[in-house]
């Protein structure tokens, strides 16, 4: 009968589960939720900054447009070099209401094709055309990276008023020496 109790009892001492058991099992389902928690919000933060970002990017690609859609000698910021009609700093609502912060740069480029100023030759309409870089921000969005886009606008006829140009002809005889 002894022994029948003994092993009894070490079933009995075995069925439950001890103090140490129940912390430890805590503490791996606390692991595994922390973690998912953690999944969940680094998703949903994601998710959120590709809208902005897409919102930053229509927003440039509207401002950009205008440039474009604009005189060739109204591109240039006030109170700028070169002078023109663009505001330099502004602050514009996307469609669900976040307010971004744009600003806009211009700047005249001397291309090397056709000489520079004071180059040899020398290029006396070292304005060939402008380069223009609007950067977007987001001050009340919280992991938002400022993005930028760049793009280059040129007169219509290239540094001159008139309708005028050049031709310039090559001509080789039958064994291909220049005449």
């Amino acid at each position: 009968f002894s022994i029948c109790y003994n092993k009894f009892k070490m079933r009995e001492r075995r069925s439950g589960l001890g103090l140490i058991d129940v912390l430890i099992s805590t503490a791996i389902i606390g692991m595994i939720a922390s973690g998912s928690l953690l999944i969940y919000t680094s998703i949903v933060s994601t998710l959120s900054n590709s809208a902005l970002r897409s919102e930053a990017v229509s927003i440039l690609n509207q401002e950009i447009e205008t440039v474009r859609n604009m005189p060739y000698d109204q591109v240039g910021t006030i109170n700028g070099v070169p002078p023109g009609i663009l505001l330099q700093q502004k602050s514009v609502s996307s469609t669900n209401g976040t307010l971004f912060n744009v600003s806009t740069t211009v700047r005249n480029i001397d291309d090397s094709f056709d000489g520079t100023l004071g180059g040899m030759p020398n290029d006396t309409a070292p304005a060939d055309y402008k380069i223009i870089e609007l950067n977007i921000s987001c001050p009340s969005c919280g992991h938002f990276a400022p993005l930028a886009i760049t793009t280059t606008v040129a007169p219509k006829s290239l540094e001159s008023a008139s309708n005028n140009g050049s031709l310039f002809i090559n001509v080789f005889d039958n064994g291909g020496i220049g005449v």
